[in-house]
């Protein structure tokens, strides 16, 4: 072994510097749980949905979703621009806002300009139904 290489044990800790150096370190300070912030735009319920829209994320978020979309005649926005991952989970979460919105006789309108998100509408099959937009603005201005 040339000078100065080092060698991890076979015996070193999983995550130790000794064992994968740097590359296998969990951050110190693992992001916050999902949450939704609920807000009124002109006659609109915007729930905004920040963090990780995950399977483990939809506790966070499914209730504020559900009370914004059980009224009658719902006009809920949902942006999904403070969102920093998104997957099936999160396409199932739209799929029943939008089933209780177009039940009660509302709409809902999408909020997102997430490359990485906007091709998970597309595969999910919800681009399409959606119509997402890039701005809050451009959604609440779509009345």
């Amino acid at each position: 072994m040339p000078q100065g290489a080092s060698r991890a044990t076979p015996d070193a800790a999983p995550g130790s510097d000794a064992a994968a150096g740097d590359l296998c370190r969990l951050p110190d300070h693992p992001d916050p749980a999902p949450y939704a912030r609920t807000s009124r735009v002109g006659g609109c319920t915007v729930v905004a949905l920040h963090g990780e829209i995950d399977i483990a994320g939809l506790a966070g978020v499914g209730p504020a979703l559900d009370a914004a979309t059980g009224a009658r005649a719902p006009e809920v926005v949902v942006d999904l621009t403070p969102t920093t991952f998104f997957d099936c989970s999160g396409l199932g979460l739209l799929c029943r806002a939008q089933r209780r919105v177009a039940e009660r006789g509302g709409r809902l309108r999408l909020v997102c300009d997430d490359p990485l998100i906007l091709r998970t509408l597309r595969v999910g099959g919800l681009l399409e139904v959606l119509g997402p937009v890039a701005t809050l603005e451009d959604a609440v201005g779509e009345e």
